[in-house]
């Protein structure tokens, strides 16, 4: 066996490369297990919330079985405490996992399904010790890319959101991703903001003119459009989408316009 490293900070997290570039999940999994999964009791033991053996998000098992790559080792120290492994994504039970972590794994035999969080378990669902580790082939984990992950650390992760830690962990910011947005109380009636290219309306819809006349060729409307509440869908969260993208260069071409639609 390996001797491994503790990361204890975000920094640390940063300089071990785990869960990166994209398309690997390891980040999202860390962020949903620090905040959904796990919580520090009045005693400051770090405890699960759900039994493991219960194999709920796609947690089971983990071996520990000796692995041979010329020579033959075993990942973590051998004990007396059951070992527990999450992450596969294509395990039963994952698709409890939220879709944010599962967000960019196809099915497909790249990088999006190679992380992994092992757990060692104590008595009364106290966490011994938190490892992230990565797949170096289809049956091997890569003992140089194991890492234990402090109390400490796992403490810092549960402060951040999800958008602050894949920036402070090195994620690449033009990546795509989905922030669960917690549920706010939807009032008698809603509005619905519509941006529509200048096109006419009908009379029920009262539209409000901008005071400025936009510089593109086609000035757009804001159309002001009451639902009523029975007719807004019943989801408990929002998933918001941020993405990045490239102005074009050519700027004589004209611009297309857009449409977006925002629910309050």
């Amino acid at each position: 066996m390996a001797n491994i490293k503790t990361l204890n900070e975000i920094g640390h997290l940063n300089s071990s490369g785990f869960g990166r570039p994209w398309p690997r999940h390891g980040l999202y999994l860390l962020h949903w297990f620090s905040h959904n999964y796990v919580i520090f009791d009045n005693n400051g033991d770090l405890r699960a919330l759900y039994n493991p053996k219960a194999e709920l998000f796609g947690f089971h098992h983990f071996n520990n079985r000796p692995e041979c790559n010329g020579n033959c080792y075993q990942l973590l120290p051998i004990q007396n405490f059951p070992y527990y492994e999450v992450g596969n994504l294509n395990t039963p039970g994952a698709d409890d996992l939220p879709p944010y972590v599962r967000q960019n794994y196809k099915g497909h035999h790249d990088d999006s399904n190679m992380d992994r969080i092992i757990i060692s378990l104590l008595p009364d669902f106290v966490l011994d010790k938190v490892y992230v580790t990565q797949h170096e082939d289809v049956s091997t984990f890569d003992r140089q890319n194991t890492y234990r992950i402090s109390r400490g650390l796992v403490k810092l992760i549960r402060n951040l959101e999800l958008e602050e830690l894949l920036r402070q962990a090195g994620y690449p910011r033009t990546i795509m991703f989905v922030k669960a947005v917690k549920r706010q109380e939807t009032p008698a009636r809603s509005h619905t903001t519509v941006c529509q290219p200048a096109v006419s309306q009908p009379d029920w819809v009262n539209i409000k003119r901008p005071s400025a006349v936009s510089p593109r060729p086609t000035p757009s409307r804001e159309s002001v459009i009451d639902m009523p509440h029975d007719s807004m869908p019943r989801e408990s969260k929002i998933n918001h989408v941020s993405v990045s993208i490239p102005e074009s260069r050519d700027s004589h071409m004209p611009r297309r316009e857009r449409q977006c639609c925002v629910i309050l």
